[in-house]
């Protein structure tokens, strides 16, 4: 059965980063922001049919973690020369990186208010929801919690050590049976897109028909 996906907004992803740093989520480092993402994007998946951000799920070692989301924090810490220019415009406008002797990890911090026209009221409801719920736990609190996630857990048992593997959004929906009904939504909205996808692709692959009398 095909994962069900949505389409990663990069966009979103820093402007949720500045709504936690700038409304006083402390401590805001890459774990840290993963968790609170991931708290946000299964509230709004089980309760509108899907995730704020967008972002595929790994079972990682620490809980799950926003694939695409990582990668754009780990450049932006790492000052990677090679991050998408678009991206680090955007990162830097809205947020600053801190380093300092006496704490671990870099946070991020907020330059200023998060652009909220990226987000419906419900995101930010969600993102509203990760904060309240969690934003004063720290990273490995979080950690730690996210190992009795049933999404993870589940996830988890197909997971070799030091690997990761991909978490099905349908996870998310472990332990919760009164979202089954969005459950059943969600996965006939997937089996849409894929008709939609294979269709496009179909007609793309199809090679054109030659036209009598024009010498195509």
């Amino acid at each position: 059965m095909p994962h069900i996906r949505f389409r990663f907004a990069p966009e979103k992803l820093v402007q949720a980063l500045a709504f936690f740093a700038e409304r006083g989520v402390r401590d805001l480092d890459k774990m840290k922001a993963a968790k609170l993402l991931f708290h946000a994007d299964k509230y709004h998946l089980l309760k509108y049919g899907r995730p704020v951000i967008g972002d595929q799920y790994a079972c990682m070692e620490y809980g799950p973690v926003p694939s695409a989301s990582l990668n754009v924090m780990n450049d932006v810490v790492a000052r990677d020369p090679h991050f998408p220019p678009v991206e680090k415009a955007l990162f830097d406008e809205y947020l600053t990186i801190e380093r300092s002797m006496f704490r671990k990890y870099p946070v991020f911090r907020a330059r200023k208010e998060p652009d909220l026209d990226v987000f419906s009221d419900s995101d930010i409801e969600a993102l509203d929801y990760a904060r309240k719920t969690y934003g004063a736990k720290s990273s490995w609190e979080l950690s730690e919690q996210s190992h009795e996630e049933p999404s993870w857990n589940l996830a988890n048992e197909q997971r070799a050590p030091g690997s990761s593997v991909i978490m099905d959004y349908r996870l998310f929906f472990e332990g919760h049976p009164e979202a089954a009904g969005m459950l059943r939504f969600v996965e006939a909205q997937q089996e849409d897109r894929d008709a939609t996808e294979d269709l496009a692709t179909r007609r793309t692959a199809r090679p054109e028909r030659s036209v009598a009398g024009t010498g195509r």
